[in-house]
């Protein structure tokens, strides 16, 4: 079975699970005979399963027009990670996370917008599924086989994962990994160009401590 193919089969097979679900709990409210809960509650459970929906169906999208893997150039990859974090430092503040990051200034062979995308998908979805007072964190360092970005619970959900994994492999990283606590990602580190040096890796000033939500 060829990828797209295995990929059509795979969308419908998980957008069918919700319009079931949401043709079950219709057919309950019109039952009287069924016990079936108030009018009210049942139309809240309507919105719930149509939500749920159309975020599976704005993601498949996504997936679906990653077709051409694109080019990757060199980028310093503490520039981006840090512009990507303050994008997201607002959101975090709101739900009291504590986002943090730990850079190295070196230059990675990426796709920055393959990558940037990536990384909102992460932070958005580990930001929401964290409790209020927790911390996301985001770290980048050399290692023996190349740059290592570490991502801290990292643990996507649903379909989700599987947009962040082909957004990942597309920004140029590889050895994927997920274990209990934190996801990895290699880049190849390119020709290092001139990056302002550092004394020691920084933590985000403005996301140290996390707001009351």
């Amino acid at each position: 079975m060829n990828q797209q193919r295995e990929f059509i089969d795979q969308t419908f097979h998980v957008l069918a699970q919700p319009i079931t679900a949401l043709r079950a709990t219709v057919e309950l409210g019109l039952s009287e005979s069924a016990g079936a809960p108030s009018s009210q509650e049942v139309l809240v459970d309507c919105l719930t399963l149509i939500d749920r929906l159309m975020q599976d169906l704005a993601v498949f999208r996504e997936i679906a027009s990653l077709d051409e893997a694109p080019p990757l150039r060199s980028c310093c990859g503490q520039t981006l990670l840090r512009n990507c974090v303050d994008e997201m430092v607002p959101i975090s503040e709101a739900c009291g996370v504590a986002l943090r990051l730990s850079a190295e200034p070196v230059a990675i062979q990426c796709n920055q917008s393959m990558l940037e995308r990536a990384l909102f998908v992460a932070l958005d979805e580990m930001i929401a599924s964290a409790q209020s007072g927790g911390e996301v964190s985001l770290s980048l360092q050399r290692g023996t086989r190349g740059v290592q970005l570490e991502l801290r619970p990292g643990t996507l959900r649903g379909q989700r994962q599987t947009l962040w994994l082909k957004l990942m492999q597309f920004a140029g990283g590889s050895g994927i990994r997920s274990v209990a606590g934190f996801t990895s990602v290699t880049f190849r580190e390119s020709a290092q160009p001139h990056f302002p040096s550092i004394n020691e890796r920084e933590s985000l000033p403005n996301s140290e401590v996390a707001k009351a939500r």
